[in-house]
């Protein structure tokens, strides 16, 4: 890792306005589905993916009309990428991580009694009859992870420069823990317009959108955790795409009763699951190296 100098202070003016106008943005992208035909809207795929992209547009706004960093490319996390190994291993471990916590979520669910192993019950079933078997279906999952991470990853790519890129580096000054818990709650907030149309949860009011941000604050932990493990956004941009490779199949699984909030990697068994990777970060004592940034100018 480069040295540059590291942020003394938070730049609180600048994260206000970052956190507004992505909230904004957000709803605004998302306005038409609410003032009509909500998913039903033939805009509903494209709208959705641009409210992907108003966490990127935010930062870049704040980053250089605001902060001003003499490295942007540094301070919103484009760098650096060496060591390359640390982030190479990271970018291939991510959809076989998120592959099996969302397959340990499914059968914790079980071991819980809120859904059944039984085939013919799941939404899998109901989607595709006996087109398919169990076996054949984990092969075509297996094998169409990687590519379809890379898919999801074009996306998260535009919340990753947001949260991971600007908010991780100007928050580095409260400490990795507390600018994590910070992070996770905007961003959960930030969901609030799509969790809110009955997305993921098919919940239309603030619960779900509550249980957004308890996955979105585990989530962000871990995310965050290989920002400053490797000092760049490319790898987290790879997990978060993974995660939202793999969260589309977890819903299926399930039984046709089964709520998402006890049987799925979204809900309680994930963030079970993932509260136990995060306690093994911090035993650990992870991560071990703070982000070196570019301070601000005086003032900001």
């Amino acid at each position: 890792m480069d040295t540059a100098a590291r942020l003394t202070q938070v730049p609180w003016k600048a994260v206000g306005i970052f956190t507004l106008l992505s909230w904004a943005l957000a709803w605004l992208a998302l306005l038409p589905l609410w003032l009509g035909d909500g998913f039903s809207s033939p805009f509903a795929i494209v709208l959705t993916a641009a409210m992907m992209f108003t966490p990127a547009v935010s930062a870049l706004i704040v980053t250089f009309t605001m902060v001003k960093p003499s490295r942007p490319s540094r301070f919103l996390g484009f760098l650096p990428f060496t060591p390359a190994w640390r982030s190479v291993v990271l970018i291939v471990i991510w959809p076989v991580f998120w592959a099996v916590i969302g397959v340990l979520a499914f059968f914790l669910a079980v071991q819980f009694g809120m859904t059944t192993t039984e085939w013919f019950s799941s939404d899998m079933y109901h989607l595709y009859g006996d087109q398919i078997t169990v076996s054949t279906y984990a092969l075509v999952l297996l094998s169409g992870l990687p590519f379809s991470t890379l898919v999801s990853s074009l996306t998260a790519f535009g919340q990753e420069l947001g949260w991971r890129g600007f908010l991780a580096s100007a928050l580095a000054p409260l400490g990795f823990w507390q600018s994590a818990l910070l992070t996770g709650v905007i961003a959960g907030v930030w969901y609030s317009p799509l969790i809110m149309l009955g997305y993921y949860f098919d919940r239309v009011d603030a619960a779900g959108a509550l249980f957004m941000m308890v996955f979105a604050i585990g989530l962000t932990v871990i995310l965050q955790w290989a920002r400053y493990a490797t000092g760049n956004i490319w790898t987290t941009t790879i997990g978060h795409g993974a995660v939202n490779a793999v969260i589309p199949h977890t819903l299926l699984w399930p039984s046709g009763e089964a709520s998402v909030v006890t049987s799925t990697l979204l809900g309680l068994p994930g963030w079970m699951l993932m509260g136990v990777a995060i306690a093994i970060l911090a035993l650990l004592r992870q991560p071990r190296r703070s982000l070196e940034l570019e301070a601000p100018p005086p003032g900001r």
